[in-house]
């Protein structure tokens, strides 16, 4: 790496999700210098972008590869907890799944004093961000820069889950980004 007196107006370390998405934001005037760095390599590999090979980015290049302190409850094992280094971060190592976090989360953060973080205060921004197929609706947008869609078809392995799941009194749950997250049921 060379040195060549280059100043900015913005420094971004890592190119995460909310990295990316910060720089982009920020860069949106030409009055402003974003630098965006990221550790790892570019989210160029076949796995990122083919969902059933995700498990096979853990303990790679592009993962931190990183493990907990040892867990008491757990007979003081430590626990793997892999962390996207590449372009795109974390969200490159999750199989193309789309989950948003759970609705008492942002509803939290409000109860701590953070007006405006509560979780009916944030749906608008998730809409906005999106552009869901089949359209949008009550939890979800259209025309946002992230694409997200249904599930056409899910594996047989995954249906017959959510089936065996209804069987033992697990509701199916058909959006884990809409009014819940209880429940059984393929992700988008």
């Amino acid at each position: 790496m060379t040195h060549d007196n280059t100043t900015h107006d913005f420094v971004i370390v890592g190119a995460g999700s909310a990295g990316c998405a910060l720089a982009h934001r920020l860069s949106g005037s030409e009055d402003r210098d974003v630098l965006l760095l990221e550790a790892g390599e570019p989210d160029n590999r076949e796995e990122i972008h083919a969902p059933p090979r995700f498990p096979e980015l853990y303990s790679s290049a592009v993962d931190w590869d990183y493990h907990t302190v040892p867990q008491s409850e757990l007979n003081d094992r430590q626990l793997y907890h892999p962390r996207g280094k590449t372009l795109g971060g974390s969200s490159s190592l999750n199989g193309m799944i789309y989950i948003r976090g759970h609705p008492s989360d942002y509803d939290g953060w409000a109860k701590l004093g953070n007006d405006g973080w509560g979780y009916d205060d944030i749906v608008p921004y998730f809409k906005r961000a999106e552009h869901f197929e089949p359209g949008d609706g009550e939890y979800h947008g259209e025309g946002g820069p992230l694409n997200v869609a249904e599930q056409v078809e899910p594996h047989p392995v995954s249906e017959a889950l959510v089936e065996a799941m209804a069987e033992v009194g697990i509701d199916h749950n058909p959006d884990f980004n809409a009014d819940g997250q209880a429940g059984a049921g393929s992700t988008t």
